[in-house]
């Protein structure tokens, strides 16, 4: 992986400038808003065409490219070459970007492991299934149990699969994926490897490092993180096919960032590194902290299984398992219902990574699709409340938790 102290600089020099002259110049660049330009003639026009991204605004702009530049070098592993990266309307639009990217192979199969985002199930097995896509899922057992995805992977494998979608670190249940595994099983059958790494953010995992040959972030979430933007960005190496594919597809899709979306993310990745190391902390003191409350069913956070779950955490995920933590709550979804109420500044939200702590409730927002019995195969309980860790004093979110959780039990 990439030197911590490289990435966490690059993305708190986001979106600055050198000085020119002595004159100076601004000290955050102003979002570049237009959506086309104008040219003197038609040999101007014709040469723009060719080589200019900003002759559009879904070909380019001055303020995506400074972000995108930006994302591809927080995803650049350690002496390897840049990826390529392309800004896009959402995490949503990021993953349709890079599956049909995938799809010019031929092959009209995706394998996805579960537990995953709901998003991602409903767009794989919704619009993409009905243009004749099929989707192959892969359920991992509920942490802390722990299965050689490898060889899980592998038994569904076949020339007909495209690309294997996961997630390092599994939402709801924050469970960790061996991506070094699944990419070995995808490219052992000619498939591609995509891992959704918003969870963990550039600054604790680099799925490209690791093996994957593209990695996609909502940047709404952690990297945004003040909830304030609605973005996605879609990063492929440069030795993979999907990297031949994906400039031209996000033309294509129009499935760009808006320049002030763009501008509010590079906004947000200056402060990124301090609020994720700080958030990452924090959930990992209030994993132990709050585990033995006569309330706590269970406490997911990555690496609290122990055993291989924290084998495989200190091997993939050495600088933290990320802002977030989930507690399964005895009494289901009344208990649910009664710590949430009783939360003093905690808010409760549908999403995640903003500057303060923020709770959601899984199974009545990213995975409500699935029924009862679905969501209960995969460990999702009506008891679960998943906790996206803000910059607070770890004492102060525990203390509110504690008390919280002292009104669900």
């Amino acid at each position: 992986m990439s030197d911590t102290n490289d990435i966490e600089l690059a993305a708190v020099r986001a979106g600055g400038h050198t000085p020119r002259g002595p004159e100076g110049e601004d000290l955050v660049a102003a979002p570049s808003l237009s959506s086309v330009r104008s040219y003197p003639d038609l040999d101007a026009l014709d040469a723009a065409m060719e080589a200019d991204p900003r002759v559009y605004r879904r070909h380019g702009n001055e303020t995506l490219t400074m972000l995108e530049k930006v994302l591809a070098t927080l995803e650049t592993p350690a002496g390897g070459a840049a990826p390529i990266a392309r800004a896009t309307a959402s995490g949503q639009a990021a993953l349709l970007l890079l599956v049909s990217a995938a799809m010019m192979s031929g092959r009209r199969r995706v394998v996805l492991v579960r537990p995953a985002y709901g998003g991602t199930e409903t767009l794989l097995l919704g619009p993409l299934g009905a243009l004749g896509i099929s989707t192959t899922l892969v359920d991992l057992p509920p942490p802390p149990s722990v299965c050689d995805i490898g060889s899980m992977v592998g038994a569904v494998m076949d020339r007909d699969v495209a690309v294997v979608v996961a997630e390092i670190v599994t939402n709801p249940l924050l469970g960790i994926v061996d991506v070094p595994a699944v990419a070995t099983a995808a490219h052992q059958a000619g498939a591609l490897c995509v891992v959704d790494s918003t969870l963990t953010t550039p600054f604790l995992f680099q799925p490209l490092a690791f093996g994957a040959d593209a990695v996609m972030h909502s940047l709404t979430k952690h990297l945004g993180g003040h909830s304030d933007v609605l973005g996605g960005v879609a990063v492929a190496s440069v030795d993979s096919e999907i990297g031949d594919w994906l400039d031209g597809h996000c033309r294509a899709l129009g499935a760009v960032l808006g320049p002030f979306d763009a501008w509010l993310t590079l906004r947000g990745l200056r402060t990124a590194p301090l609020r994720v190391k700080r958030g990452t902390a924090t959930a990992a003191a209030l994993a132990s902290a709050l585990a033995d409350h006569p309330a706590v069913a269970a406490i997911h956070h990555p690496g609290a299984g122990g055993g291989g779950d924290a084998a495989l955490a200190a091997r993939l995920l050495p600088r933290g398992g990320g802002p977030m933590l989930s507690v399964d709550l005895r009494g289901g979804r009344s208990a649910a219902g009664r710590l949430i109420r009783a939360l003093a500044g905690i808010r409760l939200a549908p999403s995640l990574g903003d500057v303060s702590t923020t709770v959601s409730h899984p199974a009545s927002t990213s995975h409500r699709h699935l029924g009862p019995q679905a969501r209960q195969s995969l460990g999702i309980s009506d008891g679960l409340l998943r906790f996206s860790i803000g910059i607070e004093e770890e004492e102060v979110v525990r203390a509110e938790l504690t008390t919280a959780l002292d009104a669900a039990g």
